[in-house]
């Protein structure tokens, strides 16, 4: 598995993941509270093997999970639209926790120095 958050010209977060042969694009426009709620989400997983958190868009939510167990950790993200529609399934992938908590803080301390220049 791999992680990589971007910005695009809009500003908002663009995060693609890749799992062999399976990639996804998630995105959020609050990018202050997305990297808030993602790092609380795997702190939670840290203490209580299970985190979780919504990245909001115009069109709907996403809906990051992690399941930890022991060293690793599972990582599901679904998208809604609405009540309606439900949850549908966009990634599913597993890492080892340490390496995703890292790689993640790793990713989002790269836009902080960026807006704070």
């Amino acid at each position: 598995m791999d992680l990589l958050i971007e910005r695009d010209p809009a500003g908002r977060f663009v995060c693609t993941l890749v799992d062999e042969s399976c990639t996804a694009t998630v995105t959020a426009s609050n990018v202050p509270e997305a990297g808030a709620a993602l790092t609380a989400a795997l702190d939670d997983a840290r203490e209580s093997g299970y985190g979780e958190c919504f990245w909001s868009e115009q069109g709907g939510d996403y809906r990051w999970m992690f399941r930890r167990e022991d060293a690793r950790v599972a990582v599901v993200v679904l998208w809604s639209t609405g009540v309606i529609t439900g949850w549908e399934h966009v990634f599913r992938s597993e890492a080892d926790f340490d390496w995703l908590d890292g790689r993640v803080r790793g990713e989002l301390a790269k836009h902080d120095q960026r807006s704070e220049a």
